[in-house]
């Protein structure tokens, strides 16, 4: 018989499949699979992690029911492409080390690109220049909706007053690029 809940705690984990690489019993590790022996002899996966404060595996979700008396074994999920000096201790052949040297440069110069985008596109939370705060968001709505002839109330929530502006930003954008 197999063990249970494997599909829970990959869709939990957001993994594809069981990690392979078995925990040496002393290194901190964030999230980890731990297979553990239920009370009726049956095997269960759970969710555990080790911290520099942890004295032994915390559990931090189990799937089942089933009380369990004690963990069998434990596969560290790895941090995926987190920090470059990782590739190096991944067990991995050259050729892949190479490739995810590569892939991770490639990440870190589109995470750049992306964020300077963002900075550059929002620069005023109220996505125009001229408007400063709540009360002049406010008046520019009531003139854009007078001018384009749209009834409805202002909104009096700054979140709802953002949302509207952004709504407007586009809607002029997209007159522009007409």
């Amino acid at each position: 018989m197999g063990i249970k809940n494997e599909k829970e705690i990959c869709e939990y984990l957001k993994i594809p499949s069981i990690p392979k690489k078995k925990w040496d019993g002393k290194t901190n590790y964030d999230k980890g699979v731990s297979i553990a022996e239920t009370t009726t002899g049956e095997k269960m996966y759970l969710v555990t992690s080790y911290k520099e404060t942890d004295t032994r595996q915390k559990v931090l979700k189990v799937f089942s029911v089933m009380r369990f008396i004690r963990i069998l074994e434990t596969y560290v999920v790895p941090d995926y492409m987190s920090d470059i000096s990782d590739i190096d201790d991944m067990d991995l052949d050259e050729k892949s080390k190479e490739n995810a040297e590569r892939l991770l440069v490639e990440a870190e110069i589109m995470e750049n690109d992306f964020a300077n985008e963002e900075d550059e596109k929002v620069k005023n939370e109220y996505y125009f220049d001229f408007i400063t705060n709540d009360e002049e968001a406010k008046a520019f709505i009531a003139a854009y909706n007078e001018k384009n002839k749209i009834e409805g109330r202002i909104p009096k929530e700054h979140n709802a007053i953002v949302m509207r502006l952004a709504v407007i930003y586009k809607d002029s954008q997209n007159k522009k690029n007409e």
